[in-house]
């Protein structure tokens, strides 16, 4: 059990309904397979509780939090309700996102630009800002954001795109700040990946049927499909455990090659 023994904390732990497992809630599963100990979070109390429930039918659990990361106080309740219950916290996993298909730069409405903004960027600095004094203190830590293939291809995803590109440098920034205190900070680069968030998004966004979406977006990779959220889970795992003792300030894509064809 490579995380046995750690306390992580994982942010948009729930998902929106759908057919399929979605990035947050599978890697609750993982984490809690491979022994961490969990505070979830979310912003859907429903949700969350679902993501609970599937852990308490494996004989696992997990503590439970709502919190919108785009507010400070969000954050800081958030870390100290971990610290409360569990006195340490070795890993954040924060896989919050939004997005909207803005599509051109003359069509940007400024509230959604401000709110994609706040929940992709300056939610990523705010969770990382007040979990770092724990993790300074123990001398260790593993920080993983998050982000997405859009943050280096052309998508019509604007604000976005802009956001995760700029994820990518806060982290690496955090990773050359924290690194004399031995935390480790990554970004998950995300390709395609079949989950209820991608699927059900674009079904509601085009009307097009899910099955007609699922063959498109298989077609746009390199190795001929989606990946699943149990794989991004698994690079998650690997990231937040020992075995990625020596890995900080990494990029890594989770996309069945989509990078190789940007450029």
């Amino acid at each position: 059990m490579r995380l046995k023994g750690k306390v992580a904390v994982i942010t948009g732990a729930g998902q929106r309904q759908g057919d399929i497992i979605g990035n947050g809630r599978a890697a609750a599963v993982l984490f809690a397979r491979e022994g961490a100990k969990l505070l979830l979070a979310n912003r859907s109390v429903a949700s969350l509780e679902e993501t609970r429930e599937l852990l308490r039918k494996e004989g696992l659990d997990a503590e439970c939090v709502i919190a919108d990361i785009s507010k400070e106080e969000d954050c800081a309740a958030l870390i100290n309700a971990a610290v409360s219950r569990f006195g340490r916290i070795d890993i954040l996993h924060n896989n919050v996102g939004i997005g909207g298909r803005d599509g051109d730069t003359v069509k940007i409405e400024r509230h959604a630009w401000d709110n994609i903004f706040n929940v992709n960027l300056t939610g990523a600095m705010l969770i990382s800002k007040h979990v770092l004094p724990i993790m300074r203190s123990q001398k260790s830590g593993s920080i993983t954001h998050v982000s997405s293939i859009a943050a280096i291809a052309s998508y019509p995803l604007i604000a976005y795109k802009t956001s995760k590109a700029a994820l990518h440098e806060f982290v690496r920034w955090l990773a050359f700040e924290n690194a004399p205190h031995n935390i480790r900070c990554n970004v998950l680069m995300l390709g395609y990946i079949d989950t209820p968030m991608a699927i059900e998004g674009y079904h509601e966004a085009t009307g097009a049927p899910r099955e007609t979406i699922r063959k498109q977006r298989d077609a746009s990779v390199p190795m001929g499909r989606m990946g699943t959220a149990w794989e991004t889970a698994t690079a998650a795992v690997f990231l937040a455990s020992d075995d990625a003792s020596y890995i900080t300030g990494a990029v890594i894509p989770v996309d069945g090659g989509m990078h190789t064809r940007v450029g």
